[in-house]
């Protein structure tokens, strides 16, 4: 059992691999393989196009491993990270698709814990990208709380544990991100 105040396996892998032990990343990524396939199927789930939570770990994976010298904080950190780049790379599939057929009209997104995310249309999906980017410019916070509920799948309590605020406290900043996000998504401004 570790102590409080002790790093966890992750972060001392995390530590390793920032300082340029190839074989931290590797045995990393093998001990939280599972938890990043869980974010991925958050970011896939029902989806209508061929990525696979296991392609977008795989995907992701590579693009990490490129990476030299982050100042990873601690497993969270590496976590909403990853999950962010699994959006990122969605968000660029959805551009790619978008390409190839233009898309017209606006479709109303709803913001639910069951938000198929990349099942969303190009357009959608690039309009969901853009109103997190500008929540996070307005409140880092609020944005984290939906990255870490809607994007990675963190319960309320999870949450509430890694933030340190209660269960009330966690439930009333998603409500407000929620309609904040739902103004900007659906022609507030």
């Amino acid at each position: 059992m570790q102590s409080a105040g002790e790093p966890t396996e992750v972060t001392v892998l995390l530590r390793r691999w920032r300082s340029g032990d190839e074989h931290a990343y590797d045995h990393l990524v093998t001990s939280v393989y599972d938890r990043l396939v869980a974010i991925a199927a958050g970011h896939t789930s029902r989806e209508r196009h061929a990525t696979s939570p296991s392609a977008l770990v795989s995907e992701a994976y590579l693009r990490l491993r490129a990476l030299k010298r982050v100042d990873w904080k601690d497993r969270n950190h590496f976590f909403s990270f990853a999950s962010l780049l699994m959006r990122r790379i969605l968000i660029e599939h959805a551009r790619h698709r978008k390409a190839g057929k233009r898309e017209g009209g606006r479709e109303r997104i709803p913001l639910s814990p069951d938000t198929a995310w990349s099942e969303l249309p190009g357009a959608a999906l690039m309009d969901l990208d853009s109103a997190l980017t500008s929540l996070s410019e307005t409140d880092p916070d609020l944005s984290h709380l939906v990255q870490l509920r809607y994007l990675m799948g963190y319960s309320i309590p999870e949450i509430s544990l890694l933030t340190g605020s209660s269960d009330a406290t966690v439930e009333r900043h998603l409500r407000f991100a929620r309609a904040w996000l739902s103004s900007r998504l659906n022609g507030g401004a």
